[in-house]
C-alpha cells in the first residue's frame, strides 16, 4: 500500500470515520466491527462506539447490538456530577479517566446524528442510552474550553452544539453553537485559519462545516457555513500541488512527514480529486457529511501556474506563510506553531508517494517522523520541536530561521528528554544530488561532510532545488540505509544531548524546466549569502530575483527585528492568490462580517452619534458588540453596566473574537491616549486586545493591553508592553474607530476615554469617583 492510502486509511480508523470500499458487504463489515468491540480490547476508542452505532442504525441493522454498544459507551462516560470532567468520556477502553476532553466533541459528533436521522432504528433500550449519553454530554461540551484558534474542534463543538441543541429543545444549547460559529469568522477575517492547511484537520474542518451546511435549521447558519466550505475548499485549491494530488506549502499539523497525506484526502476523493482505486464508496458519516465544492474552482485556482499564494494563521506580522507553485514543483514557507507542521516544504514530480523535501528541528534523532511517542489523552505521535522561528519569501526564493534552546519552555514541553539537537532537510532518494559542481553519491548506512556554506542541490526531470545553511554547522549529507525512500541534509548542533541554544538559517530555491546547461546556470546563480552574527543578533540575507531576502533577530530574547523581501501589499493577506484576496472576497459577504465591514465603513465616512474625544464614554454605548462579550451589570459601574466576557478569577480563559467597537469624533489632529475603568481582579484577569483605525488603516495596529491588576473600579491607560508611559496615538481630524477584543476573560470594561491630556487620568477623574 502506497504512502498516502495509508495515511488516509489510518486517520480514517483513529478518527471512527469508516469509509467502505467497493466488493464487501455493509452487514459483513458490521459484523466484522462488532466482533472487535465485542471483545472490549483495550485501545477500543469511544469514537468507535458512536460510528459503530451510526453505521448500524442507517442500515437498520441488529438494534440489540447498537444498545450494547451504546452500554459500553455509557460506561466510558465520567458520571460524576463532582468531577472536573463530568460528562466527558474516556478515550480508550483502558483509560482510568478522561484525559482528552475532545473526546466528547468527536463522540458527539456521530452519536446526535443517530438521534437526528435513525432514531427509529434503536430499540428501547438504545432510545434510552442514547438520550442519556446526549444529556449527559451537554455538561461535558459546555465545561469543554475551546479556543477559536483551536480550529478542528472549535468547528466540531459549533455543530454539537447546533444539533443537540435543535434536536433535543434546546435553544439556548443552539444559540451558543450559532454564536461560536459568528466568533470564528470573526477570529478567522482577524487573522485566519490558525490550523493553516493542514492535510489531517481541514478535513475534520469540512466535516463539521458540511454538517452544519447540511441539517442546521437556521438559514443565516447554513449560509455562513457554506461561506466557510468555500473558504476552505478555495485554500485547498490554491495550495494544491497536482503533480503529488496533495496540497503543498508550508503548513500546521501533518502527521505524515515524508509525503503530506492525511485525514482530508477521503474528502479530495469524493470530490473527484483524487483518483480512487479500488472504486471509494463513502461510510454513513462522510456521505452525511459531503459537501461538493464548485467545479470550476480547480479549473480557476488549482491549474494556474505558476501561482504564489499568500496567507495568515494569526494575528502576529510573522504568523504568515508564502507558497509559489509551479507546473512541476512548488516551494513553500511560513512559520509553525506545533510540533508536526512544515516550516519550509518542497514539493517535487513524482507522484502522491514522491517524499516532500521538509525542514525540521530535530531533538529525538527521528528525522522522519517514524519514532511515535505516547503523548496527551493516549495518542502516539512523532513530535519535532518548535523553535523560535522567522521566515521569508519572494517568487521560488525561500529563507528560513530558527532557534532552539533546550532552557526554554517551549524545547522543554516538546523534548523534554532532548537525546540530540539537530536541524534536518529531507530529501528524497530518487532525486540526483550535487554539492556544488558535482554529482555525489552516499551509500547506505554512510555520510559525508559538506563544505561550510556549500549549496547542496537536488535534480529530478527537469526540476531543480538549491539548499545552502546560511548559518549552521557542521552539515552532513546522510543516507540512513533505504528502510525510508529519503536521505537527509543534517547540521549538527549537538550529537547528544544538547548543552546550549543552536541557531539555523536556510535557503532554498528551485526552478523548472532546465536542461543541462540550464541546471548549470541554475548552479551558478545560486550564491551571493550573506550571514551576521554578533552575540545574541543574528542578520541574514540572500539575492532573490531582484530583490534582498533578509531577517535579523535576537534570539537569545527572541524579538524579530527585521524581516525584508515579501511581495508588497501581502502583509494582511487573508488567502491571497496571485495579488487577489480571495478569502476576503468570500468570507466578506457572510454575517457577522458584513455587519463588520459597514461599520467600518460608516466609520471612515463619519459616523453619527460618535463620542467625543476629551469625554468619557461608556463601554455598553458601543456600535457593535461580538460575542462571547456580553453587557452585565454592577452598581459601582458607571451608569451600572459594564462589558466583559465572563470568567472565573483566576481561571485561564480567552476569546480573542469577542470585541466591541466605538466610533469617536476627534476635533483636530494630535496625539492622544486611550484609557479605560477597568475592573481585574487577578493577573490572569488584567489584560485586552485594543486595536484603532481611521482612514481605512491601523493608526493602532492590534496590540496587548495590559491593564495591571485592579481589585476595584479604576482608571488604567493603554500602555505597549513593559512600558511604563501611556502610548501616544496619532490622529487625524475627524472620525476614529476604537476595538476592543478579549485577551483574558474575567477582565471588565466598564468606560473608555480618548484624550489629548498628557496626563490621562487627569481627564477621567472628575468624571467619577
Amino acid at each position: 500500500m502506497d504512502p498516502r492510502a495509508r495515511a488516509s486509511l489510518l486517520l480514517a480508523a483513529a478518527c471512527g470515520f469508516v469509509a467502505a470500499h467497493a466488493g464487501e458487504a455493509p452487514e459483513a463489515r458490521l459484523e466484522r466491527r462488532w466482533a472487535q468491540i465485542e471483545k472490549t480490547p483495550p485501545s477500543l476508542g469511544v469514537r468507535d462506539l458512536f460510528a459503530f452505532a451510526l453505521d448500524a442504525a442507517a442500515l437498520g441493522w441488529r438494534p440489540e447490538r447498537i444498545a450494547r454498544a451504546l452500554d459500553l459507551a455509557e460506561q466510558m462516560q465520567d458520571r460524576d456530577e463532582k468531577s472536573r470532567t463530568f460528562g466527558n468520556f474516556r478515550w480508550y477502553w483502558q483509560a482510568e479517566r478522561p484525559e482528552d476532553l475532545n473526546a466528547v466533541e468527536f463522540s458527539m459528533q456521530q452519536g446526535i446524528l443517530v438521534w437526528m436521522r435513525h432514531r427509529r432504528a434503536l430499540d428501547a433500550e438504545g432510545t434510552e442510552r442514547l438520550e442519556r449519553l446526549i444529556r449527559f454530554s451537554v455538561e461535558g461540551i459546555r465545561r469543554h474550553r475551546v479556543a477559536e484558534s483551536y480550529t478542528n474542534i472549535f468547528l466540531m463543538k459549533t455543530w454539537n452544539c447546533i444539533a443537540i441543541g435543535e434536536a433535543t429543545g434546546r435553544p439556548d444549547l443552539a444559540d451558543e453553537g450559532y454564536a461560536m460559529l459568528d466568533r470564528w469568522l470573526l477570529h478567522v477575517w482577524d487573522g485566519g485559519v490558525h490550523e493553516y492547511v493542514s492535510p489531517t484537520y481541514y478535513g475534520v474542518d469540512l466535516d463539521s462545516l458540511g454538517l452544519i451546511a447540511r441539517f442546521a435549521e437556521r438559514r443565516a447558519g447554513r449560509r455562513a457555513a457554506e461561506a466557510a466550505l468555500r473558504f476552505f475548499w478555495t485554500d485547498i485549491a490554491a495550495n494544491w500541488f497536482e503533480p503529488g494530488l496533495r496540497l503543498g506549502g508550508a503548513h500546521s499539523r501533518d502527521y505524515d512527514y515524508l509525503t503530506g497525506h492525511g485525514y482530508l484526502d477521503l474528502h479530495l476523493k469524493m470530490a473527484g480529486w483524487i483518483p480512487a482505486d479500488p472504486p471509494f464508496v463513502p461510510g454513513t458519516f462522510l456521505e452525511l457529511c459531503r459537501w461538493e465544492p464548485p467545479r470550476r474552482l480547480k479549473r480557476d485556482v488549482a491549474q494556474p501556474a505558476p501561482r504564489t499564494v499568500h496567507q495568515r494563521w494569526g494575528s502576529e506580522p510573522w504568523q504568515r506563510a508564502a507558497h509559489y507553485v509551479g507546473r512541476r514543483f512548488s516551494i513553500g514557507s511560513g512559520t509553525i506553531y506545533e510540533p508536526t507542521g512544515k516550516q519550509l516544504v518542497v514539493n517535487l514530480p513524482g507522484g502522491p508517494a514522491m517524499p516532500v523535501v521538509n525542514f525540521l528541528m530535530d531533538a529525538r534523532g527521528d528525522a522522519y517522523g517514524q519514532k511515535k511517542e505516547v503523548t496527551g489523552g493516549g495518542h502516539s505521535k512523532a513530535l519535532h520541536l518548535v523553535p523560535f522561528q522567522m521566515s521569508v519569501q519572494h517568487g521560488a526564493d525561500a529563507l528560513v530561521l530558527a532557534s532552539a534552546d533546550p532552557e526554554v519552555g517551549t524545547f522543554k514541553r516538546w523534548a523534554p528528554e532532548p537525546a540530540c539537537l539537530l536541524s534536518h532537510v529531507v530529501i528524497p532518494s530518487k532525486a540526483e544530488v550535487w554539492v556544488g559542481d558535482a554529482p555525489v553519491k552516499v551509500e547506505p548506512n554512510a555520510q559525508r561532510p559538506v563544505p561550510d556554506g556549500a549549496a547542496v542541490f537536488l535534480r529530478l526531470e527537469d526540476v531543480a532545488v538549491g539548499i545552502r545553511f546560511v548559518l549552521g554547522a557542521p552539515v552532513m549529507l546522510v543516507n540512513d540505509g533505504g528502510k525510508h525512500p529519503v536521505m537527509r541534509l543534517t547540521c549538527v548542533h549537538e550529537a547528544g544531548p544538547p548543552k546550549g541554544r543552536a541557531t539555523v538559517a536556510v535557503w532554498a530555491r528551485a526552478a523548472e524546466g532546465l536542461d543541462d546547461a540550464g541546471f548549470a546556470a541554475f548552479r551558478r546563480d545560486f550564491a551571493g549569502a550573506e550571514a551576521k552574527v554578533g552575540g545574541s543578533r543574528v542578520d541574514v540575507s540572500v539575492p532573490a530575483a531582484g530583490r534582498r531576502l533578509r531577517l535579523a533577530a535576537d534570539v537569545v530574547k527572541e524579538e524579530r527585528l527585521a524581516c525584508e523581501g515579501w511581495e508588497p501589499g501581502t502583509e494582511n493577506a487573508l488567502l491571497m492568490m496571485n495579488g487577489r484576496d480571495l478569502g476576503r472576497e468570500i468570507l466578506g459577504e457572510v454575517e457577522p462580517i458584513r455587519t463588520y465591514q459597514r461599520l467600518l465603513e460608516r466609520a471612515e465616512r463619519g459616523a453619527r452619534g460618535a463620542a467625543r474625544a476629551g469625554e468619557p464614554f461608556e463601554a455598553e454605548s458601543a456600535a457593535l458588540v461580538v460575542p462571547p462579550f456580553r453587557v452585565d451589570t454592577d452598581p459601582a459601574a458607571s451608569g451600572g453596566k459594564f462589558l466583559w466576557v465572563p470568567g472565573e478569577p483566576g481561571g485561564k480563559g480567552s476569546a480573542s473574537a469577542a470585541r466591541g467597537l466605538w466610533t469617536v469624533h476627534i476635533p483636530q489632529a494630535g496625539d492622544y491616549c486611550l484609557l479605560g475603568r477597568v475592573h481585574a481582579p487577578t493577573p490572569d484577569d488584567d489584560s485586552f486586545f485594543v486595536r484603532v483605525r481611521q482612514s481605512g488603516r491601523d493608526v493602532l495596529p492590534r496590540a496587548e493591553w495590559h491593564t495591571g491588576v485592579h481589585a476595584k473600579w479604576e482608571w488604567a491607560p493603554f500602555r505597549a508592553g513593559t512600558a511604563r508611559e501611556a502610548v501616544a496615538i496619532r490622529l487625524e481630524a475627524g472620525v476614529a474607530l476604537v476595538e476592543v477584543s478579549c485577551r483574558e476573560d474575567g477582565a471588565k470594561l466598564d468606560a473608555l476615554l480618548l484624550t489629548a491630556d498628557p496626563n490621562g487620568g487627569a481627564a477621567a477623574k472628575p468624571w467619577h469617583r
